[in-house]
Parts: C-alpha cells; structure tokens; sequence
C-alpha cells in the first residue's frame, strides 16, 4: 500500500504559499500599528489564505496528471439509482463496472446527435483498455410509473442492439442537485465524464467531440488504468507480505 506519509507536490505548493503568506502579513504588521485605521487585519488573513488555496484549484486540463493523493481532492459521482433498457437496476456510482468508466448525460432527446460524434471513439477505446467502460445516461426529471413506462418503452424501440440497451440507464431524478453536485451550469448540451472504480471524476467535457477533446479523453484513460494497475499492483504485494508464509 502506498504510505498516506507521502507529500504531494499539490502539498509542497500549498505549504510553500501559505509560507508566504504568512511572512506577507509579518510584513505588514510591522509596517502597519495594530491599531492603525487603515488596515483590516481580518480581512487581510482571509485574502491571503484565500490567494493560497486558489492558486492551487485543480483545473481540468490538470486532472490526468494528478497524483494519487491529489486525487483524493476530485469531485465524486452522487449517488442515485436508475435501470438500463434491459430492466436491470443500478446504483450508481458504486454499480460502475470499470476501473474508469466513460459516462455520456443527455437530457434532450436531440442531443444524442452529440452523443453520436463520441460513440464510434468510446468503442474504440474500450476495445484497446481491458478495464475501461462506457455508459449512456438519458437524464429526465422525475415522472409517473405509466410515464415512465412508455418513455423507457419508446427507447427500447429506438435502441435494437442489445449491448446498447444494457448500456444505456436511464435516470429519472430531482435534476436540480444532481446537476449541482456535478457542477454542471445548465442542459444545453451533454457533458461528458471519466469516473473511476471509487467514483472520482478525473476528467470531464462537454458538448459533441473534437479532436482536443479526444486526446484529453484518450490521456485520462491511459493515466486512469494506469494508476489503477499501480494501485492493484501495490495491494498484492501487500496481501502477499501479510499472508501467511510471506515474507516477513
């Protein structure tokens, strides 16, 4: 297992800008009486703890080349429920069958023309990565059981294939926090995310794919698994040195 004593570089910045914060207001406070109108020292330490953390916010352009502790730091798929067109329940994320998991949310019938532009890619990358899945996720508030029925019915119809179906889980939800929690603005087009086994979300886009998005897909996949054969790899050799005959 890897030591939690390792120090990320997201740490090692962290620390070092809070040094600086710190000698910032040292500065100050000789400068400046304590007494002195001029300055709020409140506020002061608030901006500058403030200017700390924010010079370290992961970008999305970063999340591929994040290290594992730094990862902890990712945001997390919410938990909700739906069924695939095959009737099958999941709970998600924990039903997830990936070691990373390519996740297509819609919420209008029409932006599956995006979805399309994807599709043929997604394939391809699940043919060449052994631990890499992809999934559809039509996105439609809350209704009725009879609703629900002919929806689901009219998809299955639209849907022949019989792996598409047992790919595609539809969410039917409360679309206000579920749009929160994955910060997602608003439905204008499909938004695209990489969630590993633990349900982190190591990368994310939006919209019908380009090539830049492409590549940036095809990055986090390869970083993802290749973490995650890391991480198995470690948690063998740790079961073996605690196993009985191991190594002591």
């Amino acid at each position: 297992m890897i030591s939690g004593l390792v120090v990320s570089s997201m740490d090692r910045r962290i620390a070092a800008l809070l040094a600086l914060s710190v000698l910032f207001l040292t500065a100050l406070t000789l400068l400046f009486p304590a007494d002195s109108p001029a300055i709020d020292f409140d506020q002061v330490v608030a901006a500058a703890f403030d200017q700390a953390i924010g010079e370290v916010q992961i970008s999305e352009s970063d999340i591929s080349s994040l290290t594992i502790s730094e990862q902890e730091l990712l945001p997390v798929f919410p938990e909700v429920e739906g069924s695939n067109l095959e009737k099958r329940e999941f709970r998600l994320p924990a039903d997830f069958e990936g070691e990373a998991n390519l996740v297509f949310i819609a919420f209008r019938r029409p932006q599956q023309i995006e979805v399309e532009t994807w599709l043929p890619f997604a394939k391809e990358l699940v043919e060449s990565h052994q631990g890499l899945r992809f999934y559809q996720l039509p996105t439609i508030s809350i209704r009725g059981g009879m609703a629900r029925y002919f929806i689901n019915e009219g998809m299955r119809r639209g849907i022949p294939e019989q792996k598409a179906r047992e790919v595609t889980i539809t969410l039917y939800l409360e679309k206000e926090p579920f749009l929160q929690a994955l910060d997602i603005p608003d439905e204008d087009s499909i938004h695209i995310l990489l969630v590993g086994k633990e349900g982190r979300i190591h990368w994310r886009a939006e919209g019908s794919m380009t090539e830049s998005s492409a590549a940036g897909l095809e990055r986090a996949v390869a970083r993802r698994l290749e973490v995650a054969s890391r991480q198995a790899s470690y948690e063998l050799a740790d079961f073996s040195l605690g196993a009985p005959g191991g190594f002591e």
